[in-house]
């Protein structure tokens, strides 16, 4: 009961890891869709403010400019009568109807003395005072001045532009320009569709304003305040946005790019759901791959040294895939690991030698090699199932041999060794593999009970033909001597190896100087035939 519930616990725990996963997964894969959708609207966002800024800085600038061009007339027409300002109105009547009639954009041409209009192109002598006659208040300005003003006595229902140029003496020019060039001119370049409202301001005065209604411009920006200095005076357009004319732009940019990006979206959203789907394949490729039977076992003989004979064999998982062919043992191994599949996977591996096995006729004792990794014999899972497989051949006498790999770290020693030691009482044997050559080295020595130190090939490689010392190898056999274990050397192709060895006392050989790695019906015609025959040296069998 405590197994089950173990196990019942585990894979609670295993299918929310997996909740977690495809939720995660899930995330990423919204996230790289969504994404380039935001960031490309976001820009383009900020790309059509960015185009009605400058469409309207480029509007407002057309309209100063216009305004400056009128100004600049009316005032040269005042300034060609300005000479003249002190004569009697009689003599300048027709001088000012004149000047005023030549000029495009004047109404009217008029002198103020002081405060007192004596003198215009319309009206004639008058004895006016200008705050009446033009509706500025006190005295006009000094020197050259603009203004607008709201009204003037010939037309109260619409605002004026004044330009004012100082004549002799007391006296000013002043010059009448119609407002509605002014207001046709903003229509025109800056129409109320695409602009809320414009504000004109030239020199003092009122300003001269075109808005869509009364509604407070709080949700329409500034997009262009342009001004310029003319005679003194300032001339200043403001205008401000129509949020409906941003999003005609904004949507415009939209239609032009979003489909691109949509489609970017959605390349990178498959790139990463592929990149997911090729974790995860792997996973439920080698799961698929289990079911469909593609795994299969080979086996390489191991040479007893002082029997002359084949005192064992290596079991190696292999696997061919329909339609793609062989995979490299450490590409799925280590996919294995990574995804969580290297358990059910040596499972599947301990069924396949039970039924392998069970075809042979080999002598009492034949050492099976096994490899098992960290997380297999760290787990809960390992002495049910070598028990299990050991029950399944128990007919055999076959010595199984734990393989303890260095490929990766080991994550819960205690249990490991507690495993370990449970299944060496048992009869079960522990070989260390590859020593040396993975993470742990003499540690694992240390921490884990073993019966056989197998030396990696790579050592065996650093014996020359004249048989000169090997000396990390030598100190590898001394090592294992010292502690009481037998010693496996892997990978020998030659016989200077293997005198090398012999001589060392190295208990057993394999590699393909004795034999390669075959599957199971292969092997068990080999060991009939040769390899149960003792002979002094493995190239006999080769």
């Amino acid at each position: 009961m405590p197994e089950l519930d173990s196990r019942f616990s585990h894979q609670q725990q295993t299918g929310a890891a997996s909740a977690w996963a495809r939720a995660a997964q899930a995330a990423m894969m919204a996230l790289a869709a969504a994404l380039p959708v935001l960031l490309c609207a976001a820009f383009l966002r900020y790309e059509a403010a960015r185009l009605v800024r400058n469409e309207a800085g480029l509007v407002s600038n057309f309209v100063v400019n216009q305004v400056v061009a009128i100004a600049e007339r009316a005032r040269n027409a005042a300034r060609v009568v300005a000479p003249r300002a002190a004569e009697p109105c009689t003599k300048l009547a027709v001088a000012l109807t004149l000047g005023a009639a030549m000029e495009p954009y004047i109404r009217t041409l008029n002198i103020v003395d002081g405060d007192r209009l004596v003198c215009s192109s319309a009206l004639g002598q008058q004895a006016l005072a200008p705050h009446a006659a033009m509706a500025v208040n006190g005295r006009l300005p000094r020197g050259d001045w603009l203004a607008i003003v709201p009204h003037t006595p010939m037309v109260v229902d619409r605002p004026t532009l004044l330009v004012g140029v100082r004549a002799p003496g007391a006296r000013t020019v002043v010059a009448v320009v119609d407002s509605q060039y002014l207001l046709d001119l903003l229509r025109a370049a800056a129409p109320l569709s695409v602009y809320r409202q414009a504000d004109l301001r030239v020199g003092t005065g009122t300003s001269l304003r075109e808005a869509r209604d009364n509604t407070p411009l709080a949700s329409s920006p500034l997009v262009a305040d342009t001004r310029k200095l003319f005679a003194g005076s300032v001339i200043d357009l403001q205008l401000y946005g129509e949020p409906a004319h941003l999003n005609d732009i904004w949507g415009g940019l939209l239609l032009r790019y979003m489909p691109w990006v949509v489609a970017f979206s959605a390349l990178l959203a498959w790139l990463v759901h592929r990149m997911q789907r090729s974790r995860q394949s792997r996973r439920e490729q080698l799961l698929r791959a289990i079911g469909a039977g593609e795994f299969h076992v080979e086996y390489q003989p191991l040479y007893g040294v002082e029997s002359g004979r084949c005192e064992g064999a290596e079991a190696l998982l292999r696997w061919v895939r329909p339609g793609i062919g062989a995979v490299r043992p450490d590409e799925f191994i280590q996919a294995a690991e990574e995804d969580g599949v290297i358990v059910p996977l040596t499972q599947h591996l301990l069924k396949l030698i039970a039924r392998d096995v069970m075809r042979w006729g080999t002598r009492p004792g034949f050492h099976l090699g096994i490899n098992f990794s960290p997380e297999h014999l760290s787990g809960e899972d390992l002495l049910p199932d070598v028990r299990r497989f050991i029950t399944q051949i128990e007919g055999r006498q076959i010595q199984t041999v734990l393989e303890i790999t260095e490929r990766s770290i080991m994550r819960n020693t205690g249990q490991a060794r507690h495993n370990l030691d449970t299944l060496r009482g048992e009869g079960v044997q522990v070989a260390i593999d590859d020593f040396g050559t993975g993470y742990c080295a003499l540690s694992y020595l240390e921490k884990f009970p073993f019966d056989i130190l197998k030396i990696d090939r790579g050592f065996v490689l650093t014996i020359d033909a004249e048989g000169r010392s090997a000396v990390v190898l030598d100190t590898i056999v001394g090592l294992a001597h010292s502690l009481g274990a037998r010693i496996v050397a892997e990978g020998l192709d030659s016989q200077a190896q293997f005198e090398y060895l012999r001589a060392r006392g190295v208990n057993y050989m394999q590699g393909f100087i004795y034999a390669k790695p075959m599957p199971a019906d292969v092997f068990s015609r080999w060991y009939s035939r040769a390899g149960s025959e003792a002979c002094a040296s493995p190239e006999a069998h080769a």
